[in-house]
């Protein structure tokens, strides 16, 4: 692996291990500064993984997105109620058609299928977050900050008829018992999808501490085995010195016991 974007054609759980290796060999080859922007990026969430495997693997998935928020542009510029209404249909088509493609067969959770949501949503309506998803390095739906949404794409009614006095459907007669019923499953399912989203999130923010954490103790790691490195390089001058010495000590004293002999022979 030669180069960061590789790391996102990877699978998730390589990511990490990957992202470590191709920082390491930045470093080895003496640009700590790219090193340490190769250890800033992020590992994508599921969901982005998904989106980066859809842009390499189905290239004419992505392209049918744009051309669809190319088009979603041209349509609310020219204020086309009908094309607008068309192509509205075609975007929730398009959603769900990338959100399988996506997925690949498998069944993503709620919260996965929510982020995918997210991040098609974002690219349609935005020409900047569409280049970014384009790149195939999404980590995750946050990335994808939309300051507004397309107004053009609440459909207006349909001609005819008095638009000042909508036509009245007759009520139906309200069962209190069954109504009771179901605004309680309602708030029942409301409150285990919360707790459910609240539990992501947790899951997600665990992940990324745990992450954190792996690099700090890399980072930790790397500097024990410099430290190592030196201390080694060290040990082999020290040796070499006190050997030096030792030879020198050596000849000090031939020196001496030559001395000492033509004393006692002057004698």
């Amino acid at each position: 692996m030669t180069d960061a974007d590789d790391l996102y054609a990877l699978p998730r759980e390589e990511f990490v291990a990957a992202r470590r290796a191709l920082a390491r060999a930045a470093k080895a080859a003496g640009d700590p500064a790219r090193a340490a922007e190769i250890e800033r990026l992020a590992k994508p969430t599921t969901a982005a993984w998904l989106v980066n495997r859809l842009v390499r693997d189905h290239p004419d998935s992505v392209t049918d997105l744009l051309d669809l928020a190319a088009d979603l542009r041209a349509a609310h510029t020219s204020g086309s109620g009908a094309d607008l209404r068309t192509l509205t249909r075609r975007r929730t088509e398009l959603l769900a058609d990338l959100v399988r493609t996506a997925a690949d067969g498998a069944s993503p959770s709620e919260a996965v299928t929510r982020e995918l949501e997210d991040v098609f949503t974002a690219a349609i309506t935005d020409e900047a977050a569409a280049a970014r998803l384009a790149e195939g390095r999404v980590t995750t739906a946050k990335d994808f900050v939309v300051a507004e949404v397309w107004p053009g794409l609440s459909i207006a009614p349909q001609p005819g008829g008095d638009r000042s006095a909508p036509a009245k459907t007759p009520r139906k007669p309200t069962d209190k018992a069954a109504l009771k019923a179901a605004r309680a499953a309602v708030k029942e399912a409301e409150s285990t999808r919360a707790d459910a989203d609240r539990a992501a999130t947790e899951a997600e923010h665990a992940i990324t501490a745990a992450e954190d954490r792996v690099r700090e103790l890399n980072a930790e790691l790397d500097a024990a085995e410099h430290a190592e490195l030196d201390a080694r390089r060290a040990l082999q001058v020290a040796r070499r010195e006190a050997k030096a010495a030792e030879r020198a000590a050596g000849q000090a004293w031939r020196r001496l016991r030559q001395v000492e002999g033509t004393d006692a022979t002057e004698d």
